[in-house]
C-alpha cells in the first residue's frame, strides 16, 4: 500500500473566501510536505474579494493588481513570499492586454527585487467568469526550518 503524501489546504480568509462557499470543489492552494522542503501550489487566482465577488469589473489594471494582492496573501498564509515563487501560469482573457499585464508584472517583481524572476507561461484563455480578465496560478518552494 502506498504511503499517503502529507499535504494541507491554504487559506487567506481576510482576502478570499473559500471556493466551497460558492459551490466550487477546489482548494485555494495546497502545501505539500516534501521532506526537507514544502512545495506550495496556488490554484488559479483572480480579482475576487473576500465575499467571492469579482473585484473591479471591466478594469484590467485593477484586476491585475487585485490578483497579485490575492496571491501575496495566500503566499503569506504559508510564511512565504514572491521570493519563493518558482513558476507562474498566467491566463489573460485577451492577449491584446499582454503588454499592460507584463508592464505591471515587471514593475511588481522589480519593486520586490526578485532575482531571478519566476519562470512563467502566459496564454489567452476563457476564464471561469465572463467578467474576469486575468488569472494566475503559482508554484513556490520553501525550505523547512531545522
Amino acid at each position: 500500500m502506498a504511503k499517503r503524501i502529507s499535504m494541507k489546504s491554504i487559506h487567506a480568509k481576510k482576502f478570499l473566501n473559500e471556493p466551497i462557499e460558492y459551490h466550487k470543489s477546489f482548494s485555494r492552494g495546497i502545501s505539500l510536505d516534501c521532506g526537507n522542503m514544502f512545495l506550495i501550489f496556488i490554484s488559479g487566482t483572480a480579482s475576487v474579494n473576500a465575499q467571492g465577488k469579482t473585484h473591479a469589473v471591466g478594469d484590467f489594471s485593477a484586476q491585475v493588481q487585485r490578483t497579485f494582492d490575492n496571491i501575496t496573501a495566500l503566499l503569506k498564509s504559508e510564511n512565504v513570499s514572491w521570493h519563493n515563487v518558482i513558476k507562474t501560469n498566467c491566463y489573460l482573457k485577451n492577449m491584446r492586454q499582454y503588454a499592460r499585464f507584463n508592464e505591471y508584472r515587471n514593475y511588481f517583481y522589480k519593486k520586490l527585487k526578485l532575482n531571478p524572476f519566476p519562470a512563467s507561461t502566459c496564454i489567452a484563455a476563457e476564464l471561469c467568469r465572463k467578467e474576469l480578465l486575468v488569472e494566475i496560478d503559482v508554484i513556490a518552494a520553501k525550505k523547512k526550518n531545522k
